[in-house]
């Protein structure tokens, strides 16, 4: 949070005369305070609160008031005004205060069918202070593709996807996806405020030709800063095939079942100005079982893994802070869209240990370390650092240790031109199996296939040009290029040490929906890698609505 205060400089008691041709005074502008700090530093308090919900389309903006924002708006069911409500941080006869209108403006556009939000103030003619919330629908109902066509290899999947269901705020999504291995269909229902509550739920099932994977998860999260406590309960089941990968393809596999549970409490221990602690347990349960491995094409130098069953279960304390510290950017990953970035340093962090006792077969520390930071010298200029770093320590020494790092940079060379930079290190020692990191097309390196090579380090480098034209279709979408550079290399299991730095180069589209809660991209590219494998094609095609940074 950024508090303004108007400054004004003393007159000096005998001033000196000023040549006007040897100098020249410039007096800064007082910068008006905000107008809820002011009412903040009154001790004024909420007497009303108004609540707005505007269409998708603005259909006071010629360019917005088409047949196409006219029938979408027809089309539309607009939000429920006491979903909103639900959500505020404040109440009628609370004390103004600043922190918790901008923390709930934050919390109303973190809503994926909400497109934006303000909260400003009204004072009446009998000084009741009037808190008028005002949202716009996004527009909820989204068609996600994408397809790739990367050393021979094809992808492609196809869902729908509804934020707003009804205007209750509940989540459905059905997909459908195909890549060389399987084919799977999927189901996705998510609710953030249960029963009307504080309460979100999330259930995922996904139906795969070697198996299925499910997921539910049950949660009261931290919602805001200072939220005195929160609990939840995530369980998770996956029966299928494990592949490992290299050059592109399958060369083992082995049924692979995975059953995890997860409980957790936590509570703020302190608050501080803009920070807070907070503490809390963890409980973790996970069982982990392999079939027998097959061959399922030439190995090369690749040798099997080997793959042990493990149980995994035991208590943990868990400690985390947080300061608000947010700041407001746009068009960095998405377009015409504000996005929401916390500068501070924030951590999270977990120390527990698998015991016999609770039935697990080994007895090993384990521990859970994340952080992040960013800065920004300028609305122009924004960099985010992100690290963590996972592990157990059973008398065998340390294993399934992985370390990762990220740097992304965003620098505005215009307002509509944009540099932005990602650079990635992972390092793992004694991975589980299905914790293997790959270089290729999926993790970030264009212009390859998918799961290149195996191994237990990588670091990975792009550099993006972005730039946004005025070019704007019926209000929907904005149109954009990019060009592009990917670098990256891992450290390969079969013995060889570090392959090769790969490089590939591209160009592409960049279509922002500019109804979409996130200003969401699609994007569609072509990569020309510059020191290609023998086996894969020249030039590799991909589209798709998958932001990485």
């Amino acid at each position: 949070m950024v508090l303004a205060a108007s400054m004004q400089a003393a007159e000096p008691t005998n001033p000196e005369p000023i040549n006007p041709v040897a100098a020249k005074v410039v007096r800064a502008k007082p910068v008006p305070p905000k107008p809820w700090k002011v009412l903040e530093t009154r001790k004024a308090s909420i007497g009303k609160i108004e609540v707005e919900v505007g269409d998708v389309f603005d259909l006071t903006k010629p360019d917005e008031n088409t047949w196409i924002g006219r029938t979408a708006n027809h089309l539309h069911v607009t939000s429920r005004e006491v979903i909103f409500r639900r959500i505020l941080l404040f109440a009628v006869g609370d004390p103004v205060r600043e922190r918790r209108i901008y923390e709930t403006e934050r919390l109303l556009r973190a809503m994926p069918f909400v497109k934006t939000a303000r909260i400003d103030p009204r004072v009446d003619p009998d000084g009741t202070v009037v808190a008028v919330v005002r949202v716009r629908d996004a527009w909820t109902t989204q068609v996600n593709a994408g397809y790739s066509q990367v050393g021979g290899q094809k992808t492609m999947n196809l869902g729908v996807d509804e934020k707003n269901f009804l205007g209750t705020g509940k989540s459905v999504a059905f997909d459908l996806s195909k890549d060389p291995v399987r084919s799977t269909w999927g189901l996705t229902y998510g609710d953030p405020q249960l029963f009307g509550s504080r309460w979100t739920l999330q259930a995922n099932t996904q139906y795969l030709t070697d198996g299925f994977v499910r997921s539910i998860q049950l949660q009261r999260p931290f919602f805001a800063l200072d939220t005195p406590w929160s609990a939840g309960a995530a369980l998770s089941e996956t029966h299928n095939l494990l592949y490992f990968y290299d050059q592109g393809i399958a060369i083992f596999q082995a049924p692979f079942v995975q059953n995890t549970v997860s409980l957790t409490a936590a509570k703020l221990l302190h608050e501080s100005e803009n920070r807070v602690w907070r503490g809390g347990v963890l409980l973790q349960r996970q069982d982990t079982a392999y079939g027998a491995i097959t061959q399922t094409a030439p190995s090369g130098s690749l040798l099997a893994p080997t793959l042990t069953n493990r149980r995994l279960r035991g208590p943990a304390l868990t400690v985390a802070t947080q300061e608000d510290a947010f700041s407001e950017f746009e068009n960095l990953q998405g377009m015409d869209n504000p996005e929401d970035y916390n500068l501070a340093w924030n951590a999270d962090m977990a120390l527990g240990a698998y015991s016999r006792a609770w039935g697990s077969t080994m007895a090993a520390p384990f521990f859970l370390i994340e952080a992040t930071k960013g800065w920004s010298p300028s609305s122009d200029d924004l960099t985010l650092f992100t690290t963590s770093w996972s592990g157990r320590k059973p008398a065998t020494g340390l294993e399934n240790s992985l370390m990762s790092f990220s740097l992304v940079k965003y620098h505005k060379l215009t307002e509509d031109q944009i540099l932005a930079g990602l650079m990635a290190v992972d390092l793992a020692h004694r991975p589980d199996p299905e914790n293997l990191y790959y270089l290729g097309g999926d993790q970030g390196l264009r212009g390859f296939p998918n799961q290149l090579h195996p191994g237990n380090a990588r670091w990975l480098t792009s550099l993006d040009y972005r730039y946004l034209t005025e070019q704007r279709w019926w209000g929907l979408v904005r149109l954009g290029y990019s060009a592009f550079m990917d670098l990256g290399s891992v450290r390969r299991l079969d013995g060889e040490g570090w392959s090769r730095t790969y490089a590939d180069v591209g160009f592409g589209l960049r279509l922002g929906n500019l109804k979409s809660s996130i200003g969401r991209v699609i994007l569609l590219s072509v990569a020309v890698p510059l020191n290609r494998e023998p086996y894969q094609n020249r030039w590799q095609f991909s589209v798709g609505n998958t932001v990485r940074f």
